[in-house]
């Protein structure tokens, strides 16, 4: 049964267009719902921007008196006569709205005076036909912070030419024409209905109290906080103002949703596809290297992860179709490296079976020693087989590696007197933490090698050389010499630089590599360069183990 998957690129898609509506969604809805909140709070803020004159006179009174209870009780001393039943109560409501009709009239008063004192009067003030005298009248009649209830007796039924002050309550609240005239102010705001006193402690005083959102400014004398203004705000989110505003704003924000949607959408769709090409181009190369298909290589041109992994499969491709043809031609070279003794074998053993060759000793002596070849041929491909997988078995011990090859070119005399060839050797002692076993097996390749390719009458010199951490030992030999392209390719499988020769010395195209690979195992270098007696040199070096 076939299950269902979805893309990357769908998924890339929808991960997108997704997280950008509900990151849109949650920033308009918090949006709309912080101007619901905090709107009217914003207006009433800049409405008390326009009481600062309020808040200087006010300062003003508590410096005088200290506290606003003795404040408000004092100014209403000041007024002559016995009090009625609830005097007191209704001039206590109406002190700091008759603290804000002062400010606002002294207000007034100075910006027109600054008018009229300017060396070019307003239009607007000459449209409104003030003159001197009129200002002058303002003047005397401005009333005094200090004095907010000057001009009025109790009880204040007794005053005339009532004033309104409060639409409920105070009605009847006048001055007396013999002291200076009320001068009404229009409130256009409507604040002084909307204004209350606090505390230090946010403790109500007077005023109009709320139950809804106030703005606050704090009354400061000599940088000290004595109390707090407050106003309520003149829009309610309930009134018929408030909702047409904000229906206005739904719709605005819906456009801006609408409009990210479809921004968001063609975004994510862009970006899907941008990501989805380059994906199916790699999923097309993994598809054609499982094929078997090495020569295939991904075309991403791209300064990003999904680059890099175009690369890297297409270096990828690359080793595997180097490795494919090297295990192709490890089994060739394999194969006929053991069909040609095996070939030479059978027709042997052919021949004594048809009479044609007698078995004397010296044809199974000949047998022999195609059967040493192959045993040899196959010992060696095991070795490397092992080495190449890391699973070559090595026992460490100290060893004086050049008495090893003392020993060794001693064994190797009669060769080299067989093939008339001259031996020098000149080497330093010391300790290294070597298999000897196989370092053995390494000198024993060099030396055999050289005996092969050296011409006779030639010569070969091995010598040492070391320092506080490395110790090398050379093996040089005289013609034949080798070209750059055969020292490259010296130290592959199967490789050989004279064929010809080298299966009549007996040589399998082996030793070298397997001198390379056991090296390495051994934790040294082994390098060929051309020698300066004009044949090879082989160049085998080792660390010194440094004792804790």
């Amino acid at each position: 049964m076939k299950v269902f998957r979805v893309p990357i690129a769908l998924r890339l898609f929808l991960t997108v267009l997704l997280t950008t509506l509900l990151l849109t969604t949650v920033s308009l809805g918090v949006l709309h719902w912080a101007m619901q909140k905090n709107f009217a709070k914003y207006v009433a803020d800049v409405e008390m921007q326009k009481l600062d004159h309020l808040m200087t006179n006010l300062a003003e009174v508590y410096t005088v008196h200290h506290d606003w209870g003795n404040a408000i009780q004092a100014q209403i001393l000041q007024i002559e006569g016995e009090a009625g039943p609830d005097d007191y109560d209704r001039l206590s409501r109406w002190w700091l709205r008759r603290q804000y009709d002062i400010a606002l009239q002294q207000r007034y008063f100075e910006e027109h005076t600054t008018a009229m004192n300017s060396d070019s009067l307003n239009k607007s003030d000459i449209k409104q036909g003030l003159n001197e005298e009129e200002i002058e009248l303002i003047r005397k009649n401005i009333p005094s912070e200090f004095q907010p209830f000057e001009g009025l007796i109790f009880p204040l039924s007794a005053n005339q030419n009532l004033v309104r002050a409060d639409k409920k309550t105070d009605s009847n609240l006048t001055n007396e024409p013999s002291k200076k005239q009320y001068i009404a102010i229009p409130d256009r705001l409507g604040l002084s209905s909307r204004l209350s006193l606090y505390d230090v402690n946010h403790q109500f005083v007077v005023g109009e109290p709320s139950p809804d959102q106030v703005s606050y400014r704090p009354i400061s004398v000599d940088g000290k906080v004595v109390g707090y203004l407050g106003l309520k705000p003149v829009l309610d989110q309930d009134d018929a103002l408030s909702i047409n505003f904000f229906s206005n704003q739904k719709r605005y924000l819906f456009l801006v949703y609408a409009f990210t949607f479809l921004v968001s959408l063609i975004a994510a769709s862009l970006l899907a596809t941008y990501f989805k090409i380059p994906i199916q181009r790699l999923l097309r190369g993994t598809r054609e290297l499982t094929k078997g298909n090495y020569e295939y290589q991904v075309k991403i041109n791209r300064n990003d992860e999904l680059g890099d992994l175009s690369c890297e499969l297409n270096q990828l491709a690359v080793i595997l179709d180097h490795h494919e043809t090297s295990r192709r031609q490890w089994v060739a070279d394999t194969s006929h490296e053991l069909k040609t003794p095996l070939a030479v074998l059978q027709a042997q053993i052919e021949a004594m079976q048809d009479g044609i060759r007698k078995p004397t000793p010296e044809h199974f002596e000949s047998m022999l020693r195609q059967v040493t070849s192959l045993k040899k041929l196959t010992q060696d491909l095991a070795d490397l087989a092992q080495a190449e997988a890391m699973q070559l078995k090595c026992y460490f011990a100290e060893v004086n590696p050049w008495a090893v090859i003392e020993q060794e070119i001693d064994n190797f005399k009669p060769k080299f007197e067989q093939a008339q060839l001259t031996v020098t050797a000149q080497g330093d002692n010391t300790n290294l933490l070597l298999d000897i076993d196989r370092f053995k097996q390494i000198m024993v390749n060099l030396i055999g090698n050289s005996i092969r390719y050296t011409e006779e009458g030639g010569q070969i010199h091995i010598h040492t050389e070391q320092s506080t951490t490395e110790w090398t030992v050379y093996v040089d030999d005289s013609p034949l010499g080798l070209t750059d392209e055969q020292l490259v390719n010296l130290g592959q499988r199967f490789y050989r630089v004279d064929d010809s020769r080298t299966r009549a010395t007996g040589g399998t195209g082996l030793g070298l590599a397997l001198s390379v690979k056991i090296t390495e195992a051994l934790g040294g270098k082994l390098s060929f360069e051309h020698s300066p007696l004009g044949g090879l040199r082989c160049k085998l070096t080792f660390p010194k183990h440094i004792k804790q």
